[in-house]
């Protein structure tokens, strides 16, 4: 992703929730690559209109609205308007949600929702830690649902995608994949990227991502990540970090970690 010099972004912790962090985005007029994150996130526009593509759909988020992501769902974002747009949003470790729960829909408009989200913000800059924790449980409580398991790729794909997951830092050849499942190149990369919304290496550098994510914010040192994720060098790392988060490794470890 580039943004503009005066667009912001700035990641952290939410003060005393393990496994709970925090976006803030302030004036993007450019977008995110598609990708996806292994954690619930939701938030909220503050000004702007925002385009994204998910779930096989345009989504429009104007002010107010409620966007939400399950784990591992794809998605990107852009502006929808010249202005560009402003948003915070809030990532959970799938291990706080209690139960199979995911998000319905990709956004809510409904006051409930709106003014949930708006709670938990405020705790976060204002709030204590029981505050914060009284806030975010209730924005759950208000926005997932029951989760549907009715729905699924063919069983073929699902074991390509498991094995992208098991080697996503290892070196894969989509001549292998192929014998793997005995399907033509054409007929998997179609298929897979219409089952999961990327084609197969697209999927593997947001698993990989995911886990420098992680490794990151573990306190693993830059060059440890960037080996063990599978990049050639640190530089390779931060261009593919950018294009998902909008930011380096180092000023995200940095946010978490100053």
């Amino acid at each position: 992703m580039k943004h503009a010099a005066t667009a912001q972004i700035e990641y952290g912790p939410v003060r005393g929730i393990a496994g709970v962090d925090t976006l803030s985005a302030m004036g993007l007029r450019t977008g995110f690559d598609r990708h996806f994150h292994d954690t619930y996130s939701f938030g909220l526009i503050l000004s702007g209109v925002e385009r994204c593509d998910v779930r096989r759909s345009r989504e429009f988020f104007e002010p107010g609205t409620v966007p939400m992501f399950n784990p591992g769902e794809v998605h990107d974002g852009g502006p929808a308007t010249p202005e560009g747009w402003s948003y915070r949003m809030v990532y959970i470790d799938p291990a706080l949600i209690a139960g199979e729960k995911l998000f319905a829909l990709p956004q809510r408009r409904d006051a409930p929702a709106t003014a949930a989200a708006r709670r938990l913000f405020d705790a976060i800059d204002c709030g204590s830690e029981l505050g914060i924790e009284e806030a975010l449980s209730g924005a759950l409580d208000i926005l997932l649902d029951k989760a549907d398991r009715d729905r699924g790729a063919p069983a073929t794909l699902s074991k390509v995608r498991e094995l992208i997951d098991a080697h996503c830092c290892e070196p894969l050849r989509l001549h292998d994949l192929c014998q793997v499942i005995g399907m033509s190149p054409t007929r998997l990369l179609r298929g897979f990227e219409a089952a999961y919304g990327l084609t197969p290496h697209r999927y593997q550098q947001s698993r990989r991502i995911a886990k420098a994510k992680r490794m990151l914010l573990a306190g693993t040192p830059l060059v440890e990540v960037a080996t063990a994720c599978g990049y050639s060098d640190q530089s390779h790392l931060n261009r593919w970090f950018v294009r998902i988060h909008g930011t380096t490794p180092g000023r995200l470890r940095r946010a978490f970690f100053s």
